[in-house]
C-alpha cells in the first residue's frame, strides 16, 4: 500500500523519486520501508543500477524544514525559550553575514511569532534567531543526541551517515542555514527514528527490520516526556491550522512538519 500512493504521488507531481518509512516508535520495528522508482527482483536485468538501493536509508539529503523541530527542541530544553515565547521575524528579511535570510515562501512578511507558531508556520527567521541564542555547541549536543551524524544500527545494507558539521563552532550564516535544515544532509531513516522518539515520550529506539528486534535492548532517553509532549502539542498544530494541513485526517489528530 505504501509502494503504490508513493508511486502515484511521485507521478502526480512529476517528481524524480521519493521515499517512505513506518515505523512502530514504541518497538522501533520498521513495519514498512522504501523507494521509488525502485526494480523488480525477479526481472533485475531490466532496472537500472541506481534504482536498486534502499536510498531512503543509503542517500542523505537536506531535510529542510523538517529540521526546525530539532532547534526548537534544543532551545526548550536548554532554556532559551518556551512556547510562547515570542520573537520578531523581520518582516521576511533578515541579513546575517553579507547575505539576506527570508522566509520559505517570500510573501510572508511575519512580525512577532511565538516559538509554537514559527515551527507551526516553518519561519526560516524565527528558527533562526532561536539558533543565535542557543548557540551552536548546544544546538549541536541535541542534534547528536538524536542520532544525527551517524548510522541508527539497524540491519541496513549501505546506510549513510548523513553530512554533520562536527566542529567546536560555526560561522553565523552556517549556523542559520543549519537551524532549518540546510547545509546539513540526513538519511529518511534517521529523520524517522528521531521523530518517533518524540511520539515515544522522548526515548530513541533503534529502528529494526526484524519482528522483535529490539527484544532485551533498552531505549535511551533524548528529551523529557513533558517536552516531548509539549513539542507533539505543536506539531499537531501545524497540521490542524498551519503549513502542514493537507495531512488532516477525519477523526484522527496527526502531528506532523513540512519540508
Amino acid at each position: 500500500v505504501s509502494e503504490k500512493i508513493l508511486k502515484e504521488a511521485i507521478e502526480e507531481f512529476d517528481a524524480d523519486g521519493g521515499g517512505f518509512g513506518v515505523m512502530d516508535a514504541a518497538s522501533g520495528e520498521i513495519l514498512a520501508v522504501g523507494n521509488y522508482p525502485t526494480f523488480d527482483p525477479n526481472r533485475v536485468q531490466n532496472s537500472k543500477e541506481i534504482h536498486r538501493k534502499l536510498s531512503f536509508v543509503t542517500d542523505p539529503i537536506e531535510p529542510g524544514s523538517t529540521f526546525k523541530t530539532f532547534t526548537v527542541i534544543s532551545s526548550f530544553e536548554n532554556n532559551i525559550a518556551k512556547p510562547d515565547t515570542a520573537f520578531y521575524c523581520e518582516r521576511g528579511r533578515l541579513r546575517v553575514e553579507d547575505h539576506i535570510i527570508s522566509e520559505a515562501e517570500s510573501q510572508k512578511k511575519f512580525e512577532w511569532l511565538t516559538v509554537s507558531e514559527i515551527l507551526r508556520y516553518s519561519s526560516n527567521i524565527g528558527t533562526t534567531k532561536l539558533a543565535f541564542d542557543l548557540t551552536y555547541p548546544k544546538l549541536k549536543k541535541t542534534l547528536k543526541k538524536f542520532g544525527f551524524g551517524k548510522k541508527t544500527g539497524g540491519e541496513f545494507p549501505g546506510e549513510s551517515r548523513g553530512i554533520f558539521i562536527d566542529k567546536d563552532n560555526v560561522p553565523p550564516l552556517s549556523l542559520s542555514n543549519i537551524s532549518f535544515g540546510q547545509g546539513v544532509a540526513t538519511t529518511g531513516i534517521q529523520m524517522l527514528a528521531a521523530y518517533a522518539a518524540i511520539v515515544n515520550d522522548g526515548v530513541y529506539r533503534k529502528p529494526t527490520l526484524l519482528k522483535g528486534g529490539n527484544e532485551g535492548v533498552q531505549g535511551y532517553t533524548v528529551m523529557g516526556r513533558d517536552l516531548a509532549q509539549s513539542v507533539k502539542d505543536i506539531l499537531i498544530k501545524a497540521v490542524e491550522n498551519g503549513t502542514g494541513s493537507y495531512a488532516k485526517i477525519p477523526y484522527f489528530k496527526i502531528a506532523g512538519k513540512t519540508s
